[in-house]
């Protein structure tokens, strides 16, 4: 029994020697130095060892994942050194490690294919309308000189086959324009820019002019719905900046969001729903992603030396043991005491110990994470354990009393590796780490056992190149204690005094090295068409004034420009005449034009608020145009059917000249009848405070 017990012993000790193989402890030491086709090799072999073993297996994927990534830097750094052949070889072995991973496979069929050559961008296609005009020319050669708008398009539609219908509000000037060499389109929306209206095709065949007014926009133009699903961008957070980047001074869009589907569902017109799928299409790109290698390296060392005599209790003590009876109370009478006889009297003194005591001991801690997150967003580590502290408070016992109860409570806290990191990844192949990295341990026992944390934390923000290492915090802590104890008096004799002392000498050392390597697996994905601008409206030139398209000498009226222009200083309610039902909202807005500067500005209007109500009021293109925070004041009061709109000018000296929309009046039909809203007064200032004068209108609304 007794041998089988020995051979049993045996075994198991050998059984423990080789919980992990050689080949394992091999790889291990290869990957800390990071030589991972060593690593894979033995960590290859020790799983054809045991097979059943689950270490050896993960080590392997983890020890492979770490060379495919460090083969592909390698070959993005010998591809920009012009050495493709080496770089293709160090990809090719990385997509050996991992052939499924798509990533290596295209950083292989970037470095192998051929330069593409430049060829024209195909043309985006849009919304298209329902049915296309057929004209039967390409091109217009036609010219007019001081003839009448309504005969110009008449002409121009005998010339392309096309019918021409006009609005009832549509006003005939006088008109010299040159059309030639241009498509049919481009001569209407030249003729509708030159005359402020524009046009909408009603089949193939047919197209009505309309006044360029708001009212008559929402009346004609035609609109379109389309659903557009997100992939990695959050419907509600476009849903704001998408309504302002295609709204028109004239009518906002009508936007929808689900977020089952995470989709936009749009209403506009055409080319509004095309800005905004183009839009769409820029701001949906997918985020960048990073690898992040960290290494942690902490190396402890304490040393502890005794050396000399330890006298044990550190003190001399005496008792009287006379001859008597010990009283029961512990007390002695005087005439009991024999001070005559020594015997009587006991004396300890120390005892003595001769220490020949040292401790080395060393502590190694490493840590390798590897983080794989998504820029801008946060990548969280913690591996450790929670040690529990305890928290003592007193209470009283009864209420008002004092505080002497005491309640023991325990708060846990974590001891170990904790990293915050928020990678944010640059158009140059760089990498923003904000870092918050913390490293606990416990250093000992306090009173009371309390544990004593010991701490090590580094916060820094840095800028990494792909793939380039950096050491984070290199901290260095070497403390050295030395104590002597000691017969006061005789310690301190030379020679003597290492007969009656001791001396404890403590050494502890520490070193902590952190290094952090990003790796961009993924860059946002950017073309060369999301650097061009985009031009709103290109297609049909509408929403625009003259002025931002001809020069003035390209198109001129046979009529004088005060006439046209309704003179130098005016203030234009449009429309002027209009028809809505009840319970219609309906725009009207403030046309402002004026050839001196203006510096300052206010307003008041009045309507029938028994017919119409005032909803809002919102700025216009004339007044964004003055610069972002620009005085603008709105007081509406439905009661008494009065409005007042003010603005100033941000700039001191200057003002604001040309012409434009200056607000936009959001009215609601409230009871059938006729209401006018007038310009009762205005009160206007150059920049230097000479005053201005401005001719005005007034619009009439039916509601019916």
């Amino acid at each position: 029994m007794k041998k089988a017990a020995a051979l049993i012993m045996i075994m198991g000790a050998l059984w423990g020697c080789a919980v992990l193989s050689r080949s394992y402890r091999q790889g291990n030491a290869a990957e800390i130095n990071k030589q991972w086709d060593e690593a894979i090799k033995s960590y290859e072999l020790a799983a054809l060892e045991n097979p059943g073993e689950a270490v050896y297996r993960l080590a392997l994927m983890r020890a492979k994942a770490s060379a495919g990534l460090f083969h592909v830097q390698q070959a993005r750094t010998l591809a920009g050194q012009g050495k493709t052949e080496e770089a293709v070889s160090e990809v090719r072995k990385a997509l050996s490690y991992d052939p499924q991973n798509r990533f290596y496979a295209d950083e292989l069929a970037a470095l192998t294919r051929e330069p593409a050559k430049k060829t024209e961008p195909a043309a985006e296609k849009g919304i298209e309308a329902p049915f296309k005009l057929k004209v039967t020319v390409e091109k217009v050669q036609l010219k007019f000189t001081e003839a009448q708008l309504r005969s110009i398009f008449q002409a121009l539609g005998k010339y392309a086959g096309i019918n021409f219908v006009f609005d009832e509000q549509f006003r005939d000037v006088s008109l010299s324009i040159d059309l030639t060499d241009r498509t049919f389109e481009q001569a209407m929306s030249f003729l509708c820019l030159a005359s402020k209206n524009f046009y909408r095709p009603i089949d193939e065949k047919t197209v009505i002019i309309v006044p360029d007014q708001p009212m008559k926009r929402m009346q004609y133009e035609l609109n379109a719905i389309k659903t557009f699903y997100l992939s990695n961008l959050n419907a509600q957070e476009v849903q704001n900046a998408l309504a302002m980047m295609i709204r028109t001074p004239y009518k906002a869009p009508s936007i929808i969001i689900d977020k089952n589907l995470n989709s936009v569902t749009i209403r506009d017109t055409p080319n509004a729903v095309n800005l905004a799928e183009k839009l769409l299409r820029r701001w949906d790109k997918s985020k960048g992603e990073v690898i992040i290698d960290l290494e942690i390296m902490e190396v402890s060392r304490l040393r502890m030396q005794k050396l000399g005599i330890d006298l044990g209790q550190n003190a001399v003590s005496g008792r009287y043991s006379g001859s008597g009876t010990f009283p029961t109370d512990g007390w002695f009478g005087l005439k009991d005491i024999d001070l005559s006889r020594a015997t009587n009297y006991q004396l300890s003194l120390p005892s003595m110990f001769l220490q020949f005591l040292e401790t080395d001991a060393d502590t190694k801690i490493i840590a390798q994470p590897r983080l794989r997150g998504i820029g801008s967003e946060d990548i969280k580590y913690m591996v450790g354990q929670k040690v529990p502290v305890p928290q003592t408070t007193f209470t009283p016992f009864a209420a008002g009393g004092i505080s002497q109860q005491p309640i023991i409570n325990y708060n846990y806290q974590d001891v170990g590796i904790d990293v915050k990191i928020k990678p944010r990844i640059h158009y140059e192949k760089e990498v923003t780490l904000e870092l918050e990295i913390k490293i606990t341990s416990i250093g000992g026992k306090g009173i009371a056992d309390i544990p004593i944390i010991t701490t090590r934390e580094v916060k820094n923000v840095i800028r990494l190149k792909d793939g380039e290492t950096n050491l984070l915090a290199g901290l260095l802590k070497d403390e050295e204690r030395k104590s002597l104890k000691g017969i006061p008096g005789l310690k301190g004799v030379p020679f003597l005094g290492a007969l009656f002392s001791s001396t404890d000498t403590t050494i502890e050392q520490t070193d902590v090295i952190l290094t952090i390597t990003p790796y961009i697996i993924r860059s946002v994905p950017l073309t060369e068409e999301d650097s061009k601008p985009l031009w709103v409206d290109i297609e049909g030139l509408q929403g625009r004034t003259s002025e931002q398209v001809f020069p003035e000498e390209e198109f001129s009226t046979g009529e004088p420009a005060t006439e046209e222009r309704g003179g130098p200083n005016t203030i234009i309610l449009n429309p002027a005449n209009f028809e809505v039902p009840k319970g219609r909202e309906f725009r009207v807005s403030v046309d402002l034009r004026s050839d001196l500067e203006i510096g300052n500005m206010s307003l008041d209007l009045s309507y029938d608020p028994r017919i119409i109500k005032l909803k809002e009021v919102s700025e216009g293109g004339l007044v964004r145009r003055m610069g972002e925070k620009v005085p603008f004041l709105k007081n509406i009061d439905n009661s008494a059917g009065a409005c007042t709109i003010g603005l100033t000018s941000p700039a001191v000296g200057k003002g604001i000249k040309g012409g434009g929309i200056l607000a936009v009046l959001v009215f609601e039909s409230a009871a059938p009848g006729e209401a006018a809203i007038v310009i009762t007064s205005v009160s206007a200032n150059g920049p230097m405070g000479q005053p201005l004068q401005f001719e005005t209108n007034e619009s009439r609304v039916v509601v019916r």
